[in-house]
This record gives structure tokens, C-alpha cells and sequence, in this order.
């Protein structure tokens, strides 16, 4: 009896011992990573359901102010585009339909306007999708301005 008692926990020892490791493997955050809500503050707790991963922060000035510009991708792919004061304090999203919640290919800050960006978005997810690319201008953080340029 002894004999199969000690094999039963052998082997609950081994089921956990294989889903344990598997458990924290689940994308644990990294140290580097900022996460944002839905309405761009800044939150290191939320869970993964409810978080965007910020993978492009720029700062600029306009009108004698600071800001930071940021992008954040949703799990899905989207993209959340958000502006704020330094620190992320007064966060909000960028009104911009254009570019906001879609698939972002690349940001880029233009290079003739140095409060103005160029921002490749993708028409699709699948293979054979066209990139359209935008400026947007934030000389006026309340109102940002997005030009469509020739797709790419």
C-alpha cells in the first residue's frame, strides 16, 4: 500500500512540478514595460485584460510646454495614442479616428516639424496589406491634426 501511495505522489509531485513553471511563463511584465488603462494613465497593476504595453514614448514642446506623445498597443494589435504632461500627469487620448485603435507599423517624428509625427498604419493584418501613411501635427495638443500622405 505504502508502494502506491508513494507513486500517486510522485506523480501529483511531477503534474505540478510541469504546470507550475508553465503558469509563470504566461507574460510576466517586464521591468521596462509601462502599462496604460483605456483612458492613458499610467498603472503598473492592471491585469492583462485591461492594459495597454506603451512601445513609443516621445517628448516635445509646443507653446512653451512640455508633453509626451505615447503609443501603446493593445493585445489584439491595436494601438492607443495618448498625449500628456511630463510624468504622465493630465494623460488623455488623442481624438484622431485616423490612427487611433488601429495596426501602427512605425512612428516616426518628422523631421521637418519637430511637434509633428509620421505614422504608418497598416489597412489589414493579413498578408498583402497596404500601409497608408499620416502626419500628425500636435503644435495644438487640444486639437491634433492629421494630413494623410500617399500610401506606401
Amino acid at each position: 500500500m505504502k508502494n502506491r501511495s508513494s507513486i500517486t505522489i510522485t506523480i501529483i509531485t511531477a503534474i505540478l512540478a510541469a504546470s507550475i513553471p508553465a503558469v509563470f511563463a504566461q507574460r510576466q511584465p517586464s521591468a521596462n514595460e509601462i502599462y496604460i488603462d483605456k483612458d492613458c494613465r499610467r498603472n503598473q497593476q492592471l491585469p492583462q485584460l485591461e492594459r495597454f504595453t506603451i512601445f513609443s514614448r516621445n517628448e516635445f514642446t509646443t507653446n512653451g510646454q512640455n508633453y509626451l506623445f505615447y503609443a501603446a498597443r493593445y493585445q489584439d494589435g491595436g494601438v492607443l495614442f495618448c498625449t500628456s504632461k511630463p510624468n504622465f500627469n493630465q494623460p488623455k487620448p488623442l481624438t484622431a479616428k485616423q490612427i487611433q485603435s488601429q495596426f501602427i507599423d512605425k512612428i516616426v517624428r518628422d523631421p521637418n516639424n519637430k511637434t509633428a509625427f509620421i505614422i504608418a498604419v497598416r489597412n489589414g493584418n493579413g498578408p498583402g496589406a497596404t500601409t497608408t501613411n499620416y502626419r500628425l501635427d500636435l503644435s495644438n495638443v487640444d486639437r491634433p491634426k492629421v494630413t494623410s500622405l500617399s500610401p506606401s
